[in-house]
């Protein structure tokens, strides 16, 4: 895979990072005087919220959470994906849209197409996540710039007991291939945290998100 349609691949991951944010606010709108009071900007997410790398493994010690990095893959700064979102939403002919770079935390990649990015938001207060709400929201989100995007189940949920996923999972084309993405959100101490996982067909995505989900490590229980 050449270099830029890898960057358009990691863009359209980035894009479904964005909309599942903007689901999740559509779906919560008989809490929007709630979410009114509550929202903050992505800008004044406290970096500690966010997260830091090292040695390209992922550590959240505030949300209690760590990703390492899979072996032979490249790790992204929030720059990195900022810069590859407005690259592939050119090469995808899309309209600008507002950088949405500030709510991103962590993102890797190889150089086949496949990669994995974390987004962190802040939650209400009385949020809740409903599976149904969330398919149909995304949906609705992206109907106007990706009308190929088709939406599906996603049986393969990360998380464990005391960290409940709530997810999707769609294909859309890009660069004369077909891509294969999940999106899973979950609730945590009062942020809800989105992984979206990207790569070039069904089989793979099975896979790599077995290996995600090896990878991730709680390291307390959720609070929500």
């Amino acid at each position: 895979m050449t270099k830029a349609r890898r960057l358009v691949c990691i863009a359209f991951a980035l894009l479904l990072a964005a909309s599942i944010a903007t689901a999740q606010e559509l779906s919560l709108a008989e809490q929007a005087a709630a979410a009114r009071s509550a929202r903050t900007t992505s800008a004044a997410i406290a970096p500690t919220v966010m997260g830091h790398t090292v040695s390209a493994d992922y550590y959240n010690e505030v949300l209690g959470f760590q990703i390492r990095h899979f072996r032979g893959w490249t790790s992204m700064s929030r720059g990195t994906m900022n810069v590859s979102e407005a690259i592939g939403r050119d090469a995808l002919g899309l309209q600008a849209g507002v950088t949405q770079a500030g709510n991103r935390a962590f993102g890797m990649h190889d150089e086949l197409g496949s990669n994995v990015m974390v987004a962190i938001e802040p939650a209400p207060a009385g949020t809740t996540l409903d599976p149904t709400v969330l398919k149909t929201e995304v949906a609705k989100a992206l109907k106007t710039q990706l009308p190929g995007y088709k939406v599906a189940e996603e049986p393969l949920l990360l998380g464990d007991s005391s960290h409940r996923f709530v997810g999707l999972r769609g294909t859309f084309p890009v660069a004369n291939r077909e891509l294969y993405q999940s999106l899973q959100i979950v609730l945590v101490n009062g942020y809800a945290v989105t992984i979206t996982t990207t790569t070039v067909s069904a089989e793979q995505l099975e896979s790599l998100l077995t290996q995600l989900r090896a990878s991730l490590q709680w390291t307390q229980p959720s609070a929500q």
